[in-house]
Order: C-alpha cells, then sequence, then structure tokens
C-alpha cells in the first residue's frame, strides 16, 4: 500500500468523519491525491456520505496492520517547481483528469528532501517531457502563492510554485518524448481551455513575470 494511502487511512482513524480538503491537506494533484483517494474507495477502505470520508471496518484492518508511528504525516504548505516552458509559438501544458472536471496548469514536480534545486530541475524537467537538460537551461522567473479553495472557502491545495523558463533549440524541441498528459498548445488553443489555472493566464496569456505573486482562487477539484 502507498504511504499517502496509509496516511489517508491513519487521519480517519484518528478522526472519524472528514471533509476533503481536511482529509487530503499537504498533498496535491502532483501527488495524484485524487487517484490514492479514489483506490480507497474503491477497495471498500473508506466510503464517502453526505460530503464526509469514513473510514471502513475493513480499512480499520488494514491501517492497523501497519507500524503507523513510522508513517511521515505533513500539513506544510506544498513546494513545486513548474516550467515555462516554449518553442516557437507553444508552450507546454499538463492536463489533470483525474477529477469530475479536467484541468490544466504548467508542467511542474516536487523537489525530494535534500535534492539541491538544481537537480530537482533537471529531474522533474525530465519525468515530465522525456528531455534531459543541463542547470543552466532553467531560467527563474517567478514564485507565486497559490490557495486552492472550493467554493465554499475550504482549502484544497497550498502551495508554493516556483516557476522556471525554459527556451527549446529545434534539436532539443525534436528529442522530446513528453509524459502522460502533456502536450504542446499554441496560444490560440489555451485562451479555450476551460479550468486553466491562474499561472497559464499570469505567464502566458499576460505574460506577467513579476518576480513574486500570492493570490487565492476557487476550484471545486472534488471526487
Amino acid at each position: 500500500m502507498h504511504d499517502i494511502q496509509k496516511i489517508i487511512l491513519k487521519r480517519l482513524l484518528d478522526k472519524y468523519g472528514q471533509k476533503y480538503s481536511d482529509l487530503t491537506r499537504g498533498y496535491s494533484y502532483e501527488e495524484n491525491i485524487v487517484f490514492h483517494l479514489k483506490r480507497l474507495v474503491d477497495e471498500g477502505l473508506i466510503k464517502k456520505k453526505d460530503g464526509l470520508y469514513f473510514i471502513t471496518t475493513e480499512g480499520v484492518k488494514k491501517i492497523t496492520k501497519y507500524d503507523l508511528t513510522k508513517l511521515a504525516d505533513t500539513g506544510f504548505k506544498t513546494f513545486f517547481v513548474g516550467f515555462l516552458c516554449q518553442y516557437q509559438n507553444k508552450y507546454l501544458i499538463k492536463s489533470h483528469p483525474q477529477g469530475k472536471s479536467n484541468f490544466y496548469n504548467l508542467p511542474s514536480g516536487k523537489p525530494h528532501f535534500g535534492e539541491p534545486i538544481e537537480s530537482s530541475l533537471v529531474r522533474t524537467f525530465e519525468e515530465n517531457s522525456g528531455l534531459k537538460l543541463s542547470p543552466a537551461e532553467f531560467s527563474f522567473l517567478s514564485l507565486h502563492l497559490k490557495t486552492v479553495k472550493t467554493s465554499d472557502e475550504e482549502i484544497l491545495f497550498d502551495d508554493a510554485f516556483a516557476i522556471y523558463r525554459v527556451e527549446l533549440n529545434k534539436q532539443e524541441f525534436e528529442n522530446m518524448r513528453l509524459g502522460q498528459n502533456i502536450q504542446w498548445m499554441e496560444i490560440k488553443t489555451i485562451n479555450q481551455l476551460n479550468n486553466r489555472w491562474p499561472e497559464i493566464d499570469i505567464c502566458i496569456l499576460r505574460k506577467d513575470y513579476t518576480n513574486y505573486l500570492a493570490y487565492e482562487f476557487v476550484s471545486d477539484y472534488i471526487l
């Protein structure tokens, strides 16, 4: 069982009946939190009723087999590195179809604990694009502190998002092997996307490269 699934079960064992925002705090779409939650529901380890999640008897049996003292739980702001990657008039966009409705943002990833930022840039960009670049090819653009809330004011995600510019040459473009749900889009197509997240509008459509931005926005990205 994945550690994130264990932590979800542990949280429900500690407090029976939790909202999505409370249950998933500290985790984000990049860590496939929706997939893990769905998996637990499908396996009958948790259930959802009246907007709350509950651990089932089978879930209790499952989680109590593990040493819960070794689970590293988190409730802190999540840090990501993201990429404004451009080739000619096209930009790399990532879709997230796991929830009830798809949404779009910039390709990104989470640095590992103790990992130098230069190494995390190389690794996460390669995971998204299939292309390994040198650290010198990443240029810091902006830091976005982004809080995502539901229409009921519940906090879904709370991220620090460092955006780096990547400009490719023809050979690099041709050598790319894009990851799942990653695709090139032109401005016209991007403009027509529903549920695009603010960093797309800010960095691509408005070309606002302010070094530091803090904002909130509403999204009902739920199961």
